[in-house]
């Protein structure tokens, strides 16, 4: 059997950045409250809540004067003015690449129609779409082009600034992008490609790795988007391609001496659950 494990699988900044934060301020201080799930990965979090982080789904689940953390996708302008209203000390572990989209976005759009690029519902294109003000849209596919367009002609905007989730995929991206220059042709579009470099790296690497193997073991959260698309980009090349959070989900799967296997972890994955993976197909 050969294993072939991605140079790029694991932590990438901002989450090290959130998680060794988070942890700094429980050892400091015993206890903090957390908006939402800090990462897309149930062990990091249990490990985290065990020391004394609260994760909470709403600041008003956090008493007035208590300490939260704002987690590394960030989260809507009108947040951080409600946690100043309150009297929360907060402590925001925003993913720098995604506080300066945040900075982009604001000032962009007293000039600029802003369109986003990502899923709807993920936790940092809610945030980025808090800064992004009222002319602005979330494009998740291709079949959003017209609705954005729609929107687009109820301003009296003639500039249109494009953005992008920094974990989305980096091929849908351009797809996307190509479509919405050819419907929106009458406007200056500007296009801003603000994926992270560590996802696009990853995701490159996921390609060729997946080329190489028979099998091909995607390790993260069930609920994490780059996981998920990395996972996408290796069904590209390879017929199977198992995403899993922890070796107990590979226990069904038949392994031979003659796999060839490609193993790479999303953002949110720690090398501690790498390693696990790895010793388990050694077992």
């Amino acid at each position: 059997m050969e294993i072939i494990v991605g140079q790029t699988s694991g932590f990438c900044f901002g989450v090290e950045n959130a998680v060794n934060g988070t942890q700094k301020v429980l050892n400091d201080n015993g206890r903090v409250y957390c908006l939402g799930e800090l990462i897309h990965n149930n062990q990091v979090i249990k490990s985290l809540e065990d020391c004394g982080m609260i994760t909470v789904d709403n600041l008003n689940d956090v008493p007035k004067g208590e300490k939260v953390i704002f987690r590394a996708h960030g989260e809507a302008k009108k947040v951080y003015e409600l946690a100043q209203q309150i009297n929360l000390k907060v402590f925001d572990f925003t993913c720098p690449k995604v506080k300066a989209i945040h900075i982009k976005v604001e000032r962009e759009k007293e000039k600029s129609f802003i369109i986003i690029v990502g899923k709807k519902n993920h936790p940092e294109i809610i945030g980025t779409k808090g800064f992004a003000g009222k002319n602005s849209y979330v494009i998740e596919c291709e079949d959003d082009i017209l609705d954005a367009y729609m929107e687009y002609e109820k301003t009296n905007l003639g500039r249109v600034y494009v953005f992008s989730q920094t974990t989305f995929s980096s091929s849908k991206f351009d797809k996307i992008v190509e479509e919405i220059q050819v419907n929106f042709y009458e406007a200056d579009v500007f296009v801003d490609k603000t994926i992270c470099d560590s996802t696009e790296n990853r995701q490159q690497e996921t390609r060729e790795i997946s080329k190489k193997v028979n099998k091909m073991i995607i390790i993260g959260g069930k609920n994490s988007s780059n996981t998920k698309e990395i996972a996408k980009v290796a069904e590209e090349n390879c017929n199977h391609v198992y995403l899993v959070q922890t070796a107990d989900d590979l226990k069904g799967v038949e392994f031979s001496g003659q796999d060839r296997i490609g193993i790479m972890a999303g953002a949110s994955t720690p090398q501690k659950s790498i390693n696990q993976i790895i010793d388990f197909l050694k077992a």
